[in-house]
């Protein structure tokens, strides 16, 4: 493992195998305000003359266009492969926190106003399916995990990391 120093006192790491074209670029860290993390790019020039935005973690797994690079651990300037795969759009999505907007502290959980209850709503392939009104946000919450266990594999992301969750445990008791 190899840190690449960056601006704003931001270190990515990458792996070794990965220096040699990595240390061809001088790097710098690029705050994004919707994840709320960081990201390690450069600006490499094109043959026109202009100058085109690579983020590391695209050129270390040599994303295509239209290909995504999913952090899977959510670490953003941890560049080494095995934190790192290639992914869809959709499959990306999976992998996001909870809202900021979220109320609940859950994610896939919201209050429903009108039938006062938890709602738990998942999303695939950018549709959302309700999954059922739950007497609490933790009963509601389950409802989701089981979801994104079921519809999303690898990709799920169950959105709060204090809550300990085994999917196959879990048994919908919603109405």
């Amino acid at each position: 493992m190899i840190e690449i120093p960056l601006t704003q006192n931001q270190i990515a790491l990458i792996d070794d195998e990965d220096f040699e074209i990595v240390s061809k670029y001088k790097w710098s860290a690029l705050w994004n305000p919707c994840t709320k993390s960081f990201y390690a790019k450069t600006d490499i020039a094109k043959p026109d003359g202009k100058r085109t935005r690579v983020q590391m973690h695209r050129l270390v797994m040599n994303a295509q266009p239209g290909e995504q690079v999913d952090h899977i651990h959510h670490l953003t300037l941890d560049n080494r492969k095995s934190e790192l795969r290639l992914c869809t759009r959709s499959q990306n999505q999976c992998n996001t926190g909870k809202h900021a907007d979220n109320t609940s502290g859950y994610k896939g959980v919201g209050w429903h106003k009108h039938n006062q209850k938890w709602e738990a709503q998942i999303a695939l392939d950018g549709k959302k399916k309700h999954l059922g009104y739950f007497g609490t946000p933790e009963l509601a919450h389950a409802a989701y995990c089981k979801a994104a266990h079921e519809l999303h594999g690898d990709f799920a992301n169950f959105g709060c990391l204090n809550v300990p969750h085994n999917p196959e445990q879990t048994s919908r008791t919603g109405s």
